[in-house]
């Protein structure tokens, strides 16, 4: 179904659901936006590359691009704050902006990290995915190549036993799945989920802003727990995703944690040693 089909039918069940007077999505031939009350946004589709060889693309991590309020630059508080009303709602409609905008990539194979508020995944009591994946399936994507990522942070360290038990609901329907940690989140707290979690949810993808490993595990005894926890996660074939490279010493503790996937700036902008992209294996 062509693009502008879609987001027109779209429209007509944001509508219908929501009781909304003008409709949440548009299209402008090249980006589709969304709005919701005073916020306009669209994606932000981060290249996602195999660190052996980062001319590879093989996903696309998506975040949003806020153009209104004008000048906005905390994105995230403003699309995804607490205080946000009616985050279900909010969340849905962003993963399909991100969506439709993947769409017009044309990356048969690659893998889209959508992530999921963990509100939401709290909010909804049941049958996570579901009304998702009557998105997805229209969109004509295999579950398989969506990946739910679910950002787990200090705010909600007790109830993490729930957030996972319902992003294995995800899972159980044929998405892929993602644990990230939030920035900010200390090292004990990783270990806590390594040793009581790791091995009953095993995802398909652990992810860790490189800033975690650039502040944590600096001593000797750091780098070894440090490589302890790696070689757990690879132990129940999950593979290790690190985001946010954007300095020379994060890129060299990457290079030395050796992830299976990489993200950032840093490797954008090393034109030398990348070649122009090629397509999405």
């Amino acid at each position: 179904m062509p693009l502008q089909h879609l987001v027109a039918s779209f429209n007509e069940r944001f509508i219908s659901e929501n009781n909304l007077e003008k409709p949440p999505l548009d299209y402008d031939s090249q980006r589709v936006h969304g709005r919701f009350g005073n916020l306009t946004f669209t994606s932000e589709l981060k290249p996602v590359r195999l660190h052996a060889d980062p001319e590879l693309i093989i996903g696309r991590d998506t975040a949003p691009l806020v153009f209104t309020p004008a000048n906005s630059v905390d994105t995230t508080r403003l699309l995804y704050g607490e205080e946000m009303p009616n985050i279900v709602s909010l969340d849905r409609l962003s993963r399909t902006v991100h969506m439709l905008n993947y769409l017009t990539l044309n990356e048969d194979d690659s893998s889209l990290f959508l992530h999921v508020h963990p509100h939401h995944v709290l909010t909804v009591k049941k049958d996570h995915g579901a009304y998702f994946e009557e998105i997805i399936r229209r969109c004509g994507l295999p579950l398989r190549r969506v990946v739910i990522s679910l950002t787990i942070s200090v705010v909600y360290e007790s109830q993490l036993p729930l957030l996972l038990e319902r992003l294995r609901n995800y899972r159980e329907r044929g998405y892929s799945t993602a644990v990230k940690f939030d920035e900010l989140v200390k090292p004990e707290f990783v270990e806590r989920f390594r040793s009581q979690f790791l091995h009953r949810l095993a995802p398909d993808y652990m992810r860790f802003n490189a800033g975690f490993f650039h502040r944590a595990y600096q001593d000797h005894g750091g780098q070894r727990r440090r490589n302890s926890l790696i070689q757990t996660i690879r132990h129940v074939d999950t593979q290790v995703l690190i985001g946010g490279v954007s300095t020379d010493s994060e890129a060299e503790i990457t290079g030395v944690i050796n992830p299976d996937f990489v993200q950032g700036s840093w490797y954008e902008n090393q034109k030398t040693l990348i070649s122009p992209m090629r397509r999405a294996i």
